[in-house]
């Protein structure tokens, strides 16, 4: 797919996953599959001449205080980290590679707090995921879009 864009003269910009281990350390298992796919990224963008934002390769990516409360979806920060370094990696102006630095230390958390975090993130996300997948059923299940029909985006 990206040969036949680049083919077309599109600009293709896609990025590398983070690790996920940081994040959700249940996902310590799949970190191997993740690792793989990042670097099937980055030999496809290479062979291809699409542009490649290597999320992977920076650790604050994975920074924790960056993902929502579900573990699998960035939060309003995260999203303007991403934005950020998309914006730098397409070359957009008055964007550089700020994105890439660390946050401030965290605060130590006490292992009571680990714990009560990981529990509560089981009851919210994890089991409720886990008897909707074993009944068959999606989140998305019933959900409607937002705009159904397409229709024209006005550009100015």
């Amino acid at each position: 797919m990206q040969q036949a864009l680049v083919d077309q003269g599109a600009t293709v910009l896609t990025f590398t996953m983070p690790d996920p281990a940081p994040v959700m350390p249940l996902a310590r298992p799949l970190r191997g599959r993740m690792l793989a796919l990042n670097e099937a990224l980055r030999a496809a963008t290479a062979r291809t001449g699409a542009t490649l934002l290597d999320l992977g390769a920076h650790p604050v990516s994975s920074d924790p205080r960056l993902w929502s409360d579900d573990r699998l979806h960035a939060n309003s920060a995260g999203h303007e980290r991403i934005a950020a370094a998309l914006a730098y990696t397409a070359g957009l102006p008055g964007f550089d590679d700020s994105w890439t630095q660390p946050l401030p230390p965290a605060a130590r958390r006490r292992r009571g707090e680990v714990f009560g975090a990981e529990l509560a993130w089981t009851r919210r996300h994890l089991l409720p995921w886990l008897v909707r997948h074993l009944s068959g059923r999606s989140s998305g299940d019933d959900r409607v879009a937002k705009r159904p029909v397409p229709l024209p985006v006005p550009l100015d």
